[in-house]
């Protein structure tokens, strides 16, 4: 049986990890960790963790995987990064982290030492995306242009415009990969709008509002799809990091899995700064 550890038990990202493992034979939650103490006290009574673990890196040695779901990006890479010497595998929820210094050095250590990572957003496994991402890839016609939308909570305790912001960053790479040129980026009120430019067309990110969706127009027809259900994703992710625990192969680079936090900080730098930002290739 593999063992894994959770931090982050205040997320409610956690509990529908651990319930989705409930009954599984192959796999086990050992030990929990959280910031919150009641939150705590409900995860471990609810799933019948024995462990009061007293910091983040107390199950070092003691488990083959650790999922990081703590709701700061920017503690992921502190709590993580006692197991990025193990060889493990290590999943990181939304947003990676919010420090492109901090991604770099997680794509070094992992490579380094054989760490398996993933994580990011539960958007990357939606299959209207995947679809159109098909219908991009073998089209004759080119792409004039494209639009995608999904919620941001931009004063959010957790890292404000972070916090959600990575789930319509990825939804945009999932469907035009890892290729974007330069971000030029707008803040108004608690909305932000972003352009994407990908050097042949741009792609338009509206942060803000209550739905997943997506749209791109080619030459001589447009293709709209909606993501509903977000929340069954998590069990797409959970499935790639325990077929990963099982020794299979990534399917993400670690370039990959950090890419988002480098259009995620374009973005922000844009709009903070009022001025368009270029893109370094990783």
């Amino acid at each position: 049986m593999k063992r894994i550890a959770i931090i982050g038990t205040e997320n409610s990202h956690a509990s529908a990890f651990a319930t989705l493992l409930q009954g599984n034979e192959s796999f086990k939650i050992t030990g929990a960790f959280g910031t919150d103490s009641e939150a705590n006290d409900r995860f471990y009574e609810k799933f019948a963790i024995d462990c009061s673990a007293p910091s983040p890196d107390a199950f070092v040695g003691q488990v083959d995987g650790v999922m990081v779901t703590s709701r700061k990006g920017s503690t992921h890479f502190e709590s993580v990064l006692p197991y990025l010497t193990s060889g493990m595998t290590v999943f990181i929820d939304k947003p990676i982290t919010v420090s492109v210094n901090e991604a770099m050095k997680l794509v070094e250590l992992s490579e380094k030492n054989g760490v398996k990572l993933c994580g990011g957003s539960c958007l990357k496994y939606a299959e209207p995306l995947l679809r159109m991402r098909r219908s991009v890839g073998t089209t004759d016609e080119t792409v004039s242009s494209a639009s995608f939308r999904a919620p941001l909570d931009i004063e959010s305790p957790h890292d404000g415009f972070f916090f959600y912001a990575q789930h319509l960053v990825e939804m945009c790479l999932t469907v035009f990969g890892n290729r974007v040129k330069s971000v030029y980026a707008i803040r108004n009120a608690d909305k932000v709008t972003a352009i994407l430019n990908y050097g042949d067309f741009s792609a338009t990110l509206a942060f803000g509002g209550n739905i997943y969706t997506a749209s791109v127009t080619f030459q001589n027809v447009e293709k709209h799809t909606t993501v509903n259900n977000v929340v069954k994703l998590y069990a797409n992710e959970l499935s790639y990091f325990l077929s990963l625990l099982n020794g299979g192969k990534m399917k993400y680079s670690c370039s990959d899995v950090v890419y988002p936090v480098i259009i995620l900080n374009a973005i922000y730098d844009s709009f903070t700064q009022k001025r368009e930002i270029e893109i370094e290739r990783i």
